[in-house]
């Protein structure tokens, strides 16, 4: 579905902070991962439009992810490409640039990370606390 957008359908998605989980003996742990710097992210996304055999068309998008970087390694194997405000022009095709050159994780330093509650894991619970840190569960 996105195999056209990568060269004419690039966005930027912004985001305050993103989730991941580990895999544990106890299950699941999940991870907050913000900016050190506490500003938003910026996420490399890509858009698309289906055209249906009705006419309608339906948009989607899609968050584009890299291999991980030191910090998210040992959480998860891939991340969110996290781009610089240096970088979203070239992303976004306003100046020549190659796109494809921004693919790579982070910079090992640019993030970090604390557990929170497995509460992340429902889509009905949606406020600020599901950023606090919880003690780290055993392996």
């Amino acid at each position: 579905m996105f195999r056209q957008a990568f060269s004419k359908r690039r966005a930027l998605v912004p985001a305050e902070a993103f989730y991941e989980w580990r895999t544990n003996e106890s299950g699941k742990q999940p991870f907050a991962i913000v900016r050190n710097d506490g500003r938003p992210m910026a996420f490399a996304g890509l858009w698309e439009g289906y055209r249906w055999p009705s006419g309608e068309t339906t948009r989607s998008f899609c968050i584009v992810t890299t291999e991980a970087n030191a910090l998210m390694a040992p959480i998860h194997d891939r991340m969110p490409l996290v781009l610089e405000p240096a970088d979203w022009p070239a992303w976004l095709g306003e100046i020549d640039g190659d796109p494809a050159a921004l693919l790579r994780p982070a910079a090992d330093d640019l993030l970090r990370a604390w557990p929170v509650s497995t509460r992340v894991n429902t889509p009905r619970n949606d406020a600020a606390y599901l950023l606090d840190a919880v003690e780290l569960q055993a392996n």
